[in-house]
């Protein structure tokens, strides 16, 4: 019954624009995940026909006390997953008495409805093994029925071959960095090299086992014990691992150990950035670059960047993690214990706005990463959304026309643009981050004398949060006094650049976007500000 219950708050969510079905089922207090984010996706993926079908039945003019998005998550389960399993709630009886209703009118209606592309899983297995530089067999792990009959539910083919391509597009890979400050990437390769080709030689001869042998080994396997899939090392980012979409990591022994860390490509890139571990062009001349020795860490929690930072700099960097919040804060110094970073990193409990003037005098780098919409998060659930939102839009506009109604919108194309404003919880919220994110930036700019670099971050795709908050703190006076300029980052690798407007007095262009679709990872931007002390 939670399941249904999360699943139903999440959906509701969702379709109101307050977050995207990933990041929601991820949060800390959600129980079961794995098949909340089952149920939501595949709740999301066929609402409208799931609607349809409540609404042939004439279910709510017999129960018209029942939730709505409670009763459409379950119908899910009854008309298309193995039925429902369990009948404690007044709504879960009354979808269990309208089963044979609800199927018949599903017949009805299915013809009238095109199915959009399943979402990605982040907790499943991926059945198609698509690394080459790194073999393994792929995951054998076990599920409970209930996760299971969801993702068979899922893998049944499109129906629309443009939607299907699209999907395709959008197989964000599940990116794992190797932790060097617990094990060499060589080391851990080689391991996870030969614990592939002994499950090979296992698989083999497992034709030659007893079933009891069988048995008991697939139960090891079921408890994270378990060998990868094929994978390659990221062109980009150093020790950055690359496996299929949707494997499985979570319970695996190098992920539990801290020698994997599960970070996303573009999360990489902030610390990669400001260790000036991957291509940057400063706006003026420098002849060798001195390495930055102590940095602050603006907004640290939970602590992935901070460590990745630490991994990067060791053994010579030192680096202050600042969070404001208490309970973050005991969060972000058990991730930098357990990672091992404790040497490099000291955790603070304080405001990055009220750091001490002996603190600023002595720190040479920021990386800043603050609280953003997470409009960048993307899966294809929401992606299917949109465009369903667009379709029905468009046709509301074609419908209006003649009446003089004016166009929501004048294509229907996908846009980093459009997808922000779908699922940003409203503009006021937006417009407020962008107004915390720009104070952020300008002190980080300009109450640090000795600072000479600072990079700026976010996992959003609106321009008001990325490129317009970097051109407003640039167009302050005090920070062109003080020398400020933006780097080149990446200028010949990376091609998803900034966006720059006609008359654009700033090089935005020398900042840089992530997109799901072009680099394979989520939408994200990053900033880099640098000047001469």
């Amino acid at each position: 019954m939670d399941v249904y219950r999360q699943a139903s708050d999440i959906v509701r969510a969702v379709r109101e624009g307050n977050g995207t079905a990933k990041a929601l089922c991820l949060r800390k207090e959600m129980q079961k995940k794995k098949q909340t984010y089952a149920v939501v996706c595949e709740t999301l993926r066929h609402y409208d026909l799931l609607q349809d079908v409540l609404d042939q039945a004439e279910f709510f003019k017999y129960y018209p006390r029942a939730n709505k998005e409670f009763a459409i998550c379950m119908t899910y389960d009854v008309v298309l997953g193995k039925g429902l399993n369990t009948n404690r709630d007044t709504t879960a009886q009354a979808i269990q008495k309208s089963a044979p209703y609800l199927r018949e009118s599903y017949w009805h209606v299915k013809k009238h409805h095109v199915i959009p592309p399943r979402a990605h899983d982040p907790f499943a297995e991926d059945s198609n093994n698509r690394g080459r530089d790194y073999g393994g067999n792929q995951n054998n792990g076990d599920e409970d029925n209930y996760s299971r009959s969801h993702k068979d539910t899922q893998r049944r083919p499109f129906g629309d071959g443009d939607m299907a391509s699209e999907a395709a597009e959008l197989q964000i890979p599940r990116y794992a960095r190797v932790n060097t400050l617990k094990i060499d990437i060589e080391s851990l390769v080689e391991r996870l090299r030969r614990a592939a080709e002994k499950r090979s030689r296992e698989g083999d001869a497992g034709n030659e086992e007893k079933p009891q042998l069988q048995q008991q080994k697939k139960q090891h396997h079921a408890k994270g014990f378990r060998t990868l899939p094929a994978f390659t090392v990221d062109s980009v980012v150093p020790s950055l691992l690359v496996f299929p979409a949707g494997t499985d990591l979570h319970a695996h022994p190098a992920v539990r150990s801290g020698q994997l860390v599960l970070q996303d490509r573009a999360s990489c890139l902030p610390a990669c950035v400001l260790l000036d571990v991957v291509e940057v062009v400063r706006a003026f001349p420098v002849v060798t670059a001195a390495s930055l020795e102590y940095i602050v860490d603006a907004c640290a929690a939970p602590g992935n960047k901070t460590t990745h930072l630490a991994a990067l700099g060791a053994p010579n960097v030192k680096i202050m993690a600042v969070e404001r919040d208490e309970k973050r804060a005991e969060l972000l110094r058990n991730r930098v214990q357990s990672l091992g970073a404790s040497d490099y990193v000291n955790v603070v409990n304080m405001d990055f706005l009220q750091m001490s003037s002996a603190d600023r005098e002595v720190t040479e780098g920021i990386l800043l990463d603050p609280s953003c919409s997470a409009s960048g998060v993307w899966t294809r659930v929401d992606v299917s959304l949109m465009r369903q939102r667009q379709a029905r839009a468009t046709e509301t506009n074609e419908d209006n026309k003649g009446e003089g109604v004016a166009s929501s919108t004048e294509t229907g194309a996908i846009s980093p643009e459009e997808h922000g404003a779908e699922f940003a919880s409203n503009v006021d919220r937006v417009m407020g981050l962008a107004r915390l994110q720009r104070k952020l930036l300008a002190h980080a700019l300009l109450s640090f004398d000795n600072c000479r670099t600072v990079v700026y971050s976010t996992c959003s795709v609106h321009r008001e949060e990325n490129e317009c908050v970097v051109r407003q703190v640039l167009e302050d006076t005090r920070v062109q006094a003080r020398g400020w300029t933006l780097s080149n980052i990446m200028p010949t690798t990376w091609k998803t650049r900034g966006h720059k407007c006609a008359g654009d007095a700033f090089p935005l262009d020398h900042t840089i976007r992530c997109d799901p679709v072009a680099d394979a990872t989520n939408g994200f931007y990053v900033a880099r500000f640098d000047r001469t002390v």
